[in-house]
């Protein structure tokens, strides 16, 4: 029956994304000793437990009180919760390879590419009215993946939830791994900008991971505390990656679709400026979290209802002769 049918491709999604996110997990903690981080485990493993507990929560109304809306939004809460501090712990052990800073690079294809960070910093701050509601929406990443989760889940899209989430996994997977073969500091840091360069303009996030950086770039010891850690990935931007799938995941309901397409379209506005990204960060975060989103559809995709169920016998038109 079609119920069955859905809640067995609810599990089916639901297990795929938490052995996803028990392999990052896995991974992430394995290379730990190979470096010169440590963790601070409290902060570390008390989203994960409260991630569980949600899920173990969204189990029981799956099977004890048939609530598939509750059940959803429970689970993917609980994964929303989980798999964070993983992807966050990854990129900073990344750091710790010591690859040689590209922000040069980068700077250059910018330019070839006919994109001028420069002229775009002088613009905002001519018209610096525009800053603020950019930088809003450039805050809003964790807060709006949390609460368009919730939506997506009441509204009845709860695989749509959970392609978003499985698509943010595997955006940060690749982006993790990009950013650690091909580092970079910030481009207010390269092209050595003060507060007198944008004096109209206070950037979100265009320094404020720096002396993490370099301390794990330069070998130092490093205590990893989640309640201390900021986005520290350069290229490719995890922001602009993130901003994309949730406005394709928003855009299955129609009335999530305008509201959430204005915000994230302003949060991938607000990157460049606001995260101190290169031009090139963004547009090889577009590129992954469009081939993520296709990807995490696919994988979660749900069995048709023929799979599930037999067919039904075979009947003898009521014209067949005797």
């Amino acid at each position: 029956m079609l119920g069955g049918t859905d809640e067995r491709a609810a599990e089916r999604a639901s297990r795929i994304v938490w052995r996803t996110i028990f392999g990052l997990l896995a991974v992430v903690l394995l290379a730990v000793p190979f470096t010169n981080v440590t963790i601070e485990p409290l902060p570390f493993t008390a989203p994960f437990a409260v991630g569980l507990a949600l899920a173990g929560a969204g189990r029981y109304y799956a099977r004890r009180r048939s609530d598939p809306k509750i059940a959803a939004a429970l689970d993917c809460m609980g994964q929303s919760l989980a798999f964070p501090p993983a992807t966050a712990l990854a990129s900073y052990l990344v750091v710790t390879l010591g690859f040689p800073m590209q922000d040069a690079a980068f700077h250059r294809l910018d330019l070839a590419l006919g994109l001028d960070w420069r002229a775009m910093l002088g613009w905002l701050d001519r018209n610096a009215w525009l800053a603020p509601p950019l930088t809003f929406a450039y805050k809003t990443y964790m807060h709006q993946g949390l609460v368009l989760t919730l939506l997506l889940c009441f509204c009845g899209r709860g695989m749509a939830a959970r392609s978003m989430i499985l698509a943010m996994i595997m955006a940060g997977v690749v982006t993790v791994v990009l950013s650690g073969l091909m580092p970079a500091v910030s481009i207010f840091e390269f092209l050595k900008l003060t507060p007198a360069d944008y004096p109209n303009l206070r950037p979100a996030a265009g320094l404020v991971h720096l002396p993490h950086v370099l301390a794990l770039h330069s070998g130092e010891a490093f205590v990893f505390d989640t309640r201390q850690t900021h986005g520290i990935i350069t290229f490719p931007s995890y922001h602009a990656a993130l901003g994309l799938i949730m406005l394709l995941a928003a855009w299955s309901h129609p009335l999530l679709r305008w509201p959430f397409f204005v915000l994230n379209a302003a949060m991938i506005v607000a990157t460049p400026i606001d995260g101190g990204h290169y031009f090139i960060d963004v547009l090889a975060g577009l590129a992954i979290a469009a081939l993520a989103h296709v990807l995490a559809r696919r994988v979660l995709a749900p069995r048709t209802a023929e799979r599930y169920e037999p067919r039904p016998a075979a009947q003898a038109p009521a014209f067949a002769k005797t």
